[in-house]
């Protein structure tokens, strides 16, 4: 048995100020994941895009690792959470750059597993212009092929146009569609069909938001919050805007020396989340000084110790909640949440 979903939206106009483009991203990620059409019934809608619409110049002004006033935080409608799913964040990517919603094909199996293909039309915008549209095409095309990581495109960078075709026939999506600027110099922006399939899953639910997670995979644009989302130490996790805030709850693994006293233990565990949150203290605080210390940096909510003896010795991890904050930027919503989620990832040495 197959039917299809569809997915109610419509596309997101981006605006010039802050506060409005914060409360729009906010909406959308309160979108229902998935509304079910009656078997056998689909629904789409293709709105007019543009390539202006999807070029951004995201530039970041100021940054601060240095905890705001909580007044200043504003965690009412957060544009992502720990419990966001993949469709969510997909839907409000889509939006932000007024693509048409995500389409969804879901099926089940006489085994009644269930699978489901979800797809998408996504723009990607030459680096540069130039005096004949076809060499804006080829360049647009060249710059899809490098982001979907498919194609010669290294060694032939001459007919990118074909590679892509093979491509979208390999997917077996409708052709790439190409939109150039309106007078020369040309850019031009080529709307490639994304799609990921999963089968196999218990639920449609699960099918949906898996096959979702497939393409922002596909598109990284996502990435370093989508790494918070499934690390299990980040215990809770939220970006809220006005300014774009990362407020996180993070769970230290506990430290390989032994301590012969829990509360020996505990101040290690302090001093150790303390080096690596906040390396340029100064003065740095004495071993006994490290648990008040960690507290006072983020008083709203206090550190959790969890303490076990093994052999005579006792080890201790911690729990700590702090913040990141970009407290000026032209980032969009998601883009800015990512942007944090990296500084995040390398303030604890998760990544490089």
């Amino acid at each position: 048995m197959t039917f299809s979903i569809g997915i109610a939206g419509r596309p997101y106009n981006s605006v010039s100020t802050t506060v409005l483009h914060c409360d729009a991203a906010a909406a959308a990620a309160t979108v229902s994941d998935v509304h079910v059409s009656a078997p056998g019934s689909s629904s789409a809608s293709t709105p007019t895009v543009t390539a202006d619409s999807i070029q951004s110049k995201e530039t970041v002004n100021t940054f601060t690792s240095v905890e705001p006033p909580a007044a200043t935080i504003a965690q009412a409608n957060p544009i992502i959470t720990k419990n966001s799913s993949s469709f969510s964040i997909l839907q409000q990517l889509c939006s932000e750059l007024s693509l048409d919603p995500p389409a969804v094909e879901v099926s089940k199996s006489p085994s009644l597993a269930y699978g489901a293909t979800v797809s998408i039309k996504y723009g990607f915008t030459s680096l540069k212009s130039y005096a004949k549209k076809l060499d804006a095409q080829e360049e647009a095309a060249h710059v899809a092929l490098l982001s979907l990581k498919t194609g010669n495109v290294e060694h032939d960078a001459k007919n990118c146009r074909t590679q892509l075709n093979e491509y979208c026939q390999r997917q077996q999506r409708e052709k790439p569609e190409y939109v150039p600027s309106g007078s020369g110099p040309f850019s031009c922006t080529v709307f490639v069909p994304i799609v990921h399939t999963v089968n196999d899953m218990a639920t449609e639910a699960e099918a949906t938001v898996n096959a979702a997670r497939g393409i922002l995979t596909t598109l990284g644009r996502t990435s370093h919050f989508l790494q918070v989302i499934d690390d299990p130490r980040f215990e809770t996790f939220s970006v809220s805007c006005n300014p774009y805030t990362l407020t996180t709850r993070y769970r230290f693994g506990r430290h390989s020396a032994g301590q012969t006293t829990k509360k020996n233990a505990e101040k290690v565990a302090a001093e150790r989340a303390l080096s690596v949150l906040y390396p340029e203290l100064d003065p740095k605080p004495g071993l006994d000084q490290c648990k008040n210390k960690l507290q006072e940096l983020y008083p709203q909510e206090t550190p959790k110790y969890l303490s076990e003896s093994e052999d005579g010795l006792f080890y201790s991890e911690v729990t700590v909640s702090f913040m990141e904050q970009i407290t000026s930027t032209n980032l969009s919503p998601l883009s800015a949440s990512d942007d944090l989620a990296k500084r995040v990832l390398k303030r604890l040495d998760l990544i490089s």
